[in-house]
This record gives structure tokens, C-alpha cells and sequence, in this order.
């Protein structure tokens, strides 16, 4: 009996959508904490990543607090909490995720890890909507808890990825990124409210947000081709004349009407 509790004790979640074998990325989070996770990937050694770090399996951590952590393998994500796992195949447009939920051994981890998750400090049960959620996050995001405000926004991109709310909440994850100065995640989160959703309000300030990420990283022709992308698609906004300013300081020519 002890040695079966260190071993898994539920399948949680299985989806399959289609049959085919393919390679998988086994991902087992056994410590948390602001900005970490100690995680064991395809069963090796439990190893600290940090927020914006790659591994060689392809794994990527996309943002950590204590309680739970957003992870991207191959442009899906998925948010974990402590114990558990996903097993995840990628097939194309064929995928398997199976959930596993699992007791690691003490020995096992790195650093200790609180006796139980706590459940995430969203609004619970079938009340749960997106501007309740939307509200959660921004309330994280003002209180500067900003690896917070990643894991909810990005809780309802997942719950509701049709909403209104979702292509701004894609824009608050890139902002988040970009208060902490990790402008490489920044551009990356910026990007895909354009990619995402193209016709949303969001895109002209995530598009003059990208260019301010380019300019940082000191990109300065990819910062002008974003602002000009700005002025041009967007004639009558906010960000464009914001563009029309931040292109006139780099000189070199005359900014776009």
C-alpha cells in the first residue's frame, strides 16, 4: 500500500480525437512557486524552469505562481497545478490529451510544495463567466501581481475563446510580459491577438505595444514597420497617433498620415 501511494492515483481526463501514434511530451509540475516550476518531463530527473525558458523536450514555461503554472509545447498550452500532469500527442489536427493526476515522492522534489493546491482565486461553479473572470484578472494585474494575471487571463481565453473578452485578455498577457520587461514573451503574447483575432479592437494597441517591444530589444526596423503597420491599418486611433510620435522620434524620414 505505501509504495502505491507514491505511485498515480487517477486518471483524471481523457480526450481523443483521433487515432495515430505521435511524439508526446510527459510533463509532471511538482513544485511551484512565483515565477518557477520544478517540473519531470518524460519521467527524467524533477528540474527548475523559469518563466520564459525552453526546454530541449520543447517545453515551455509560459508563467508560474504558487498555486498553479501555464506551460506551451508545440503552440498549445495548457495550465497545471501541483501533482498533476499532462501526457499531451500531437498529431496534426489529431490530438490526445490524457490527465493524470499524481503523489510524487518527497525525495523527488527539489523544493517543498504546499500539502494541497489551492484552487485558483476565480469565481467558482456554473456562476463563472468571463467578465468575472476578466474582472479577477485585472484586479491581479493593477495589484502588479502580474504572473497572477497571466493564469487568469489565460483561464479565460481557454473557458471562453469565442468571447469579446478573449482577444483583450490576449492583450493583457502581452502588457504583463511587458511591465516585467521580458519583452521576448511580450512579443510573442502581443502577436497573437493580431494572429487571433484580427478584427478585435485590441489589435491597433497590441501592434503599437509590439513595436515599443522591437524598440526595446533594439529592433528599430522591425519597431518602425510595426508602427507604420499601425498608421496605415488604423488611420483614426489612439495607437496611431501614438505611432505617428514614437516614428517621428526615430527620424530618418517622414512618419506616415
Amino acid at each position: 500500500m505505501g509504495s502505491n501511494v507514491r505511485n498515480l492515483r487517477a486518471i483524471c481526463l481523457l480526450f481523443l480525437l483521433g487515432p495515430g501514434a505521435a511524439a508526446a511530451a510527459d510533463i509532471n509540475v511538482v513544485g511551484l512557486t512565483a515565477g518557477k516550476a520544478v517540473v519531470s518531463i518524460d519521467g527524467g530527473k524533477p528540474r527548475t524552469l523559469t518563466v520564459g525558458q525552453v526546454t530541449p523536450e520543447g517545453v515551455k514555461l509560459i508563467a508560474a505562481t504558487s498555486e498553479s503554472a501555464v506551460f506551451e509545447v508545440d503552440g498549445a498550452r495548457q495550465t497545471l497545478a501541483v501533482y498533476r500532469r499532462v501526457l499531451e500527442h500531437d498529431t496534426g489536427n489529431q490530438r490526445a490529451l490524457v490527465a493524470l493526476q499524481t503523489l510524487a515522492p518527497v525525495d523527488e522534489v527539489e523544493a517543498p510544495a504546499p500539502p494541497a493546491p489551492k484552487p485558483a482565486a476565480t469565481p467558482a461553479g456554473r456562476d463563472v463567466t468571463a467578465e468575472k473572470l476578466y474582472a479577477t484578472a485585472m484586479s491581479s494585474f493593477r495589484a502588479e501581481e502580474h504572473g497572477q494575471a497571466v493564469l487568469e487571463f489565460t483561464e479565460l481565453i481557454e473557458k471562453f475563446p469565442k468571447h469579446s473578452l478573449a482577444a483583450s485578455a490576449q492583450y493583457w498577457i502581452g502588457e504583463a510580459y511587458y511591465r516585467q520587461r521580458d519583452f521576448n514573451q511580450a512579443v510573442t503574447e502581443f502577436q497573437r491577438v493580431p494572429d487571433l483575432y484580427p478584427q478585435s479592437p485590441p489589435v491597433a494597441e497590441a501592434l503599437l505595444k509590439l513595436g515599443m517591444c522591437y524598440r526595446a530589444l533594439h529592433d528599430l526596423p522591425r519597431a518602425r514597420e510595426t508602427w507604420e503597420q499601425v498608421v496605415k491599418s488604423h488611420p483614426r486611433t489612439e495607437a496611431a497617433t501614438q505611432a505617428r510620435s514614437l516614428l517621428a522620434s526615430l527620424g530618418g524620414g517622414r512618419a506616415p498620415r
